[in-house]
């Protein structure tokens, strides 16, 4: 049996079906580096925007197509949030399983056949779909789950002033104490810890929070 590609609505679960599925799709990533030579730095991965092609047609039906494809035009009106902000509805773009999930960014609709009265009854729709994260999604795309930094010593680093900096968060000077051994944290750092390479314990890091282990 064939399978029909569909948009879900995230909240609502509502499903709208295309009448044909598309003929293809590119589903790509990008990855954003900053610097250029030999000091290339890695910012995050992106999923690039889904563009598909819909076909509809009610010719035989005698119909307006509209009462189909203005299910879809309604996914582009803010009707999501609260009195202060109200942004379109999160969407999933699905074909034998979910393939894009965000929000319709662009939609283009024309219709090429018409009844004598002058009713639409083809239309082709360009669907722009721009990706949207969950919290964790999102920290995944900046390699905070797969990522540690290093931090080289100097004279006048504290823990503290170190966890700050690179966790943004002073109270984690305890974590980078013991991934990195250091017993007597008030004394840090001695004169044998300048220039010392310490690795960062990140926060993130499911396998540590969940007892895996320090670096």
């Amino acid at each position: 049996m064939l399978e029909m590609a569909k948009i879900v609505v995230q909240q609502t679960q509502e499903e709208i079906p295309v009448m044909y599925n598309p003929t293809e799709l590119s589903l790509n990533k990008t990855v954003v580096l900053l610097g250029q030579g030999s000091n290339i730095q890695f910012q995050r991965v992106d999923d690039d925007d889904l563009t598909v092609s819909l076909f509809f047609d009610t010719y035989e039906q005698q119909t307006d197509v509209r009462a189909k494809t203005n299910k879809i035009v309604a996914l582009t009106q803010p009707t999501v949030g609260n009195a202060e902000r109200r942004e379109p509805p999160v969407v999933v773009f699905t074909w034998a399983g979910p393939l894009f999930v965000g929000m319709i960014s662009k939609l283009d609709q024309k219709f090429t056949m018409f009844l004598s009265s002058g009713v639409p009854v083809r239309a082709e729709l360009s669907v722009t779909f721009k990706s949207v994260l969950t919290k964790e999604e999102d920290q995944r795309a900046q390699g905070k789950f797969n990522c540690r930094q290093l931090w080289r010593v100097k004279e006048n680093d504290r823990l503290y002033l170190i966890a700050q900096q690179a966790l943004g968060d002073a109270s984690q000077w305890r974590l980078i104490a013991e991934g990195n051994n250091i017993y007597d944290p008030l004394n840090f750092p001695g004169r044998h810890d300048i220039g010392r390479m310490l690795v960062i314990i990140d926060v993130h890091d499911e396998t540590y929070n969940n007892g895996g282990g320090n670096a």
